[in-house]
């Protein structure tokens, strides 16, 4: 009997076993697989879209969407066969460091196709500035400084890829982040933290662990700009803590933080200064240089409401796009561009803003003479003095400047859509 019985009991954890493996192996390949059963183009739900009747629909397109194809390429490979990390930049002033706009293209496009994690990051709330609400900071003391390109009125300022800097010379503060939606209460997952920040001998080397999982993550990856630290298991929060190895290291110089999941799909950047310019970035020394590090495949330039708020000439304006360009493209040199022109704003929150019409022009004409491609938000909102309609349509906020969450989540939407009918486009031509 004992013979007989002990197969009999083990053969029931080697079938489970097998089982697990089985089922294990399955969910494998259809993550991995699952794009190849998606038809290649996007369907536009009514989810997708607004119905306020001011808007001129007809002007949402992208002007010279052909200099997207290589963008819509990508993501064509990814939706149908996977295996591809598209990199999408987003640059611009306080519209976009609220992240409302970005987050309607973020979610929608990492929907569809496949989500590579949140993308760039930077403690706001403790350089003093809003910021998005999908993630969480705190930190263990007070003891920060913080700055940023647009506050910093010298010929050549010293920030990097978030237009922020934040330091502190006690080696005893740590920062702590959670990637909690404050809106849902969703977490989202990652395995992989970059860091850039400014190494010299008084950077204090840096460990990074997450206490709720019990994990400390591996340096793997070092460069001039960054360090990169990866999980074994995904976490939803992480600390970083300064450790001391000489008596010299004595000052952390935090420029941002990446956060990725290492799957295949859409990483959407989004970075932001309140009151930002073209010339504000172009200032930063180092900030092409760090945006070059993302390797994007394509850099999103959404500036002008704060260049309108004043008599600017076109040609001094049309030469600072090109500065940043330059850098950028330096850095970043397989990138595509895509330019945004401001939806209408009061001139200092004040009434009917003249300017604003000459700085749209001047964006419109420079991706034009470059051949870049162009988003018009400016004429798709209604043009001149359309900031009136929408601050009665309760999309702008009281400032007649900045708008609101409406507002912002109608605008994403509309350029989702402008990008999506781009993408299909070319589906539809492919040879």
């Amino acid at each position: 009997m004992t013979k007989t019985s002990l197969p009999a009991l083990t053969r029931i954890p080697v079938v489970r076993l097998r089982l697990i493996a089985s089922l294990a192996f399955s969910v494998l390949m259809i993550s991995q697989c699952q794009s190849q059963f998606r038809p290649p183009q996007i369907e536009i739900t009514p989810k997708d879209t607004v119905g306020y009747g001011f808007l001129q629909f007809d002007n949402n397109e992208i002007e010279n969407r052909h200099h997207l194809d290589p963008v819509f390429h990508k993501l064509y490979v990814q939706r149908t066969r996977g295996g591809q990390k598209v990199n999408i930049v987003h640059i611009g002033d306080s519209h976009i460091l609220g992240n409302y706009l970005t987050q309607e293209l973020r979610s929608r496009l990492q929907f569809h196709f496949g989500d590579a994690g949140r993308g760039m990051i930077f403690p706001y709330k403790l350089a003093g500035s809003n910021g998005p609400r999908d993630f969480l900071v705190e930190s263990n003391c007070r003891s920060w400084r913080s700055s940023n390109c647009q506050r910093n009125l010298d010929e050549e300022t010293p920030y990097g890829i978030s237009g922020f800097v934040l330091e502190t010379a006690n080696s005893a503060c740590d920062l702590t982040f959670r990637l909690r939606d404050t809106a849902t209460a969703e977490t989202r997952l990652f395995t992989k933290v970059t860091l850039f920040y400014k190494k010299t001998p008084e950077t204090p080397q840096i460990e990074i662990s997450d206490d709720l999982t019990n994990q400390k993550a591996q340096l793997f990856l070092e460069d001039e700009y960054t360090s990169s630290f990866y999980f074994d298991r995904p976490v939803g929060q992480f600390t970083l803590k300064q450790i001391r190895t000489d008596a010299r290291q004595n000052n952390l110089a935090l420029d941002g933080i990446e956060l990725e999941n290492e799957l295949s799909g859409v990483l959407y950047h989004s970075i932001g200064v309140n009151g930002g310019k073209y010339l504000d970035f172009a200032r930063a020394k180092y900030f092409a240089s760090e945006v070059g590090v993302l390797k994007p495949d394509l850099i999103i330039l959404s500036f002008g409401t704060n260049e309108a708020q004043g008599r600017m000439e076109s040609r001094t304006f049309y030469r600072q796009i090109d500065e940043l360009v330059g850098q950028l493209r330096e850095q970043a040199p397989d990138a595509c561009f895509l330019f945004t022109t401001p939806a209408d704003s009061y001139l200092r929150g004040k009434g009917f803003n003249p300017y604003m019409p000459d700085v749209s022009a001047t964006i419109v004409r420079y991706a034009r003479d470059k051949g870049y491609a162009c988003w018009d938000l400016f004429s798709l909102s209604g043009g001149e003095n359309s900031a009136q309609r929408w601050k009665t349509s309760g999309l702008m906020s009281s400032d007649s400047v900045h708008y609101t969450k409406f507002g912002y989540a109608a605008q994403g939407k509309l350029f989702y859509q402008s990008l999506i009918k781009g993408y299909n486009e070319f589906v539809l031509t492919k040879p």
